[in-house]
């Protein structure tokens, strides 16, 4: 999200390959907050100094990637089934699958030893355990604890999956939620002389800190800078949290893999905290190198007896999907996300062995406008590139058929998300009244930003074939994916697609149109601001009664789409996850959850 021209960045994360600094990140994601750390000099920046791995080259074909950009990029690429929605056992040759998860289609014993090589497309970008984004954001929630997991707008089913919490209740008030805490979790053996001692509610409230300073840049800084009042560490094994008013998504935050990582103490002061983690999780980390694998060893003190059951969990990094494709048709990589359906059933066709799942996902492709610069300015314009989109037409050539238009909510949180009729009705195609609102602003022509990465290529053709037939010329300007992301963080860009967004609520989605943007500390804000639509947000996110919030998020969308906002979203992605038959204990139909069931994975391999 920047280029040459940002300067100033606060606690974004480092390459692995640049020297070890007190702040240095580990995977970005949505939430990378923390409390009281050093702040790095321009020279150490991460976002400043990019990545220099220079155009990362796509596929050729159309539909040929389909991860790339922030958000949760990374964790989709490497989490068992990220982004999925509805999945049944793993089963040799299976395609669409529905219901709930189950470890396995047959019971089998569980192996111990062995490797999982999963892959994406992009840059690690570090492993700060609450910024992370890209593939850093696949090595976090292997390395480090939450206090419990939770996806309830997605996966609802599962429930709440405890780790360093044991238990955790909601008083009467409404407002404070006590945590119990377990005293077994001990962190992992490490060359960074962090303590090899239990956690406890020390650690749990100095990474909450972290996340609730606007300093540190943190993907989840919006709830503790919205939500949270106070919090406490009563004694060694309670932590508790007192909110402001009553919030409906507490759980779903504290649950995200992209916000909650609960880091030892020792480690947010450490000069290795971006670029050596080192938590208590059932993973513990041994090498991040950039542009090529970041690797995970079994961690001895882990507090499941016996598990995890895998030896390495290694996540590779390539430059683009067809080098990712080449790895896994060859067996370098267990683990491939195919960019449709009809590449999916190809890859299946050749292998039947493959197991092969399409599901559900909360991934999304956005148009992103900076409406603090002039060529944005106008709300005739933003409203007009909205008009001139047709959705339809993305999902039929990339998607091959599969995928939704969607509104400010994915469909995949179907009780929240408009209905196919009511997005008609909001956020309509027109390409005549695009036309004519391009005229009346007096634009001939706009340029927008895109990442080099992933099937970018594809996307911006289609997006300036269709505002070319609104009568505007959109000029691309491609960037490498460090770059990009820079820029993007900074708000420095211009206008850019952005794709692979992923939310685990209706209260993340929407924060898009918050004032001070998507993470609330005006990281990839768009500037556009709206005190009726700030004041819906709230007001849907603390109606605890479900019925009631459903109805406050859909008239709080159909005000979104009557606005010329600064973001709009393109389409809601499935997913076609294919791997090996060898790879055991895989959750489906999880989501980001996925990551907190990888200590039951297992291989029959070697």
């Amino acid at each position: 999200m920047g280029d040459q021209s940002i300067g100033g960045i606060d606690n974004a994360p480092t390459s692995a390959n640049t020297p070890a600094h007190p702040n240095s990140a580990r995977f970005r994601d949505p939430a990378h907050v923390l409390m009281g750390e050093v702040h790095m000099s321009n020279r150490d920046n991460y976002w400043l100094r990019r990545l220099e791995s220079g155009r990362l080259s796509r596929r050729r074909f159309v539909g040929s990637a389909a991860v790339a950009g922030v958000g949760a990029a990374g964790l989709g690429l490497v989490g068992c089934g990220d982004d999925d929605d509805g999945g049944t056992s793993p089963t040799t040759g299976t395609g669409t699958t529905t219901g709930a998860a189950s470890p396995t289609a047959v019971a089998e014993t569980p192996k111990k030893g062995g490797q999982y090589t999963v892959a994406f497309t992009g840059p690690f970008a570090g492993a700060d355990p609450h910024n992370s984004v890209y593939g850093g954001a696949g090595i976090v929630p292997v390395v480090y604890n939450y206090l419990f997991r939770n996806y309830a707008a997605f996966v609802p089913d599962r429930g709440t999956i405890y780790d360093l919490a044991a238990s955790h209740e909601l008083q009467a008030d409404k407002v404070t939620i006590v945590f119990k805490l377990r005293n077994d979790v001990k962190i992992a053996p490490n060359a960074q002389s962090i303590p090899e001692r239990v956690l406890d509610s020390s650690d749990v409230l100095a990474s909450w800190q972290r996340i609730a300073d606007p300093k540190a840049g943190a993907n989840g800084f919006a709830f503790p800078n919205n939500w949270i009042d106070r919090m406490d560490a009563p004694d060694a094994t309670t932590f508790r949290m007192i909110l402001k008013t009553p919030y409906a998504w507490a759980d779903g935050n504290v649950g995200n893999n992209l916000f909650g990582a609960i880091v030892p103490k020792e480690m947010l002061a450490s000069a290795d905290l971006k670029t050596k983690p080192v938590g208590a999780g059932p993973f513990r980390n041994t090498e991040i190198k950039e542009g090529a694998q970041a690797t995970m060893e079994r961690n001895p003190n882990y507090y499941k007896a016996g598990k995890p059951y895998l030896d390495k969990y290694v996540i590779r990094a390539f430059a683009d999907q067809a080098t990712w494709l080449t790895a896994f048709s060859s067996g370098q990589t267990d683990y491939y996300l195919a960019t449709n359906p009809d590449e999916a059933k190809q890859l299946q066709s050749a292998n039947k062995n493959l197991v092969y799942k399409h599901e559900n996902a909360v991934g999304f492709n956005s148009f992103w406008m900076n409406t603090k610069k002039p060529e944005w300015a106008d709300e005739r314009v933003r409203k007009a590139v909205n008009l001139a989109t047709n959705r339809d037409e993305y999902i039929q050539i990339i998607g091959r058929g599969a995928g939704e238009p969607i509104g400010p909510i994915t469909y995949a949180f179907p009780k929240y998300a408009l209905t196919k009729d009511e997005l008609k009705a909001a956020q309509p195609f027109n390409v005549a009244d695009a036309k004519k609102a391009f005229e009346a602003a007096g634009v001939k022509e706009f340029s927008f930003s895109h990442p080099t990465s992933s099937n970018m290529a594809d996307y911006v053709n289609i997006f300036v074939r269709q505002m070319s037939a609104a009568g505007v010329t959109a000029k691309p300007q491609p960037l490498d994916a460090g770059t990009w992301v820079a820029g993007y963080f900074t708000s420095q860009l211009s206008a850019s697609l952005s794709l692979n967004q992923a939310y685990q609520t209706p209260d993340h989605a929407v924060q898009w149109w918050a004032t001070g943007g998507i993470t609330g500390n005006n990281k990839y804000d768009t500037g556009w601001t709206d005190p009726a639509v700030d004041a819906l947000i709230k007001k849907a996110a603390g109606t605890l009664d479900e019925p009631g919030r459903i109805t406050a998020y859909k008239d709080l969308q159909k005000l979104i789409l009557s606005k010329g906002t600064g973001f709009f979203n393109i389409y809601g992605t499935y997913t076609e996850l294919l791997h090996a038959p060898e790879i055991k204990g895989l959750q489906y139909g999880t989501g980001a959850l996925g990551t907190a069931f990888l200590a039951d994975a297992w291989t029959t391999k070697g």
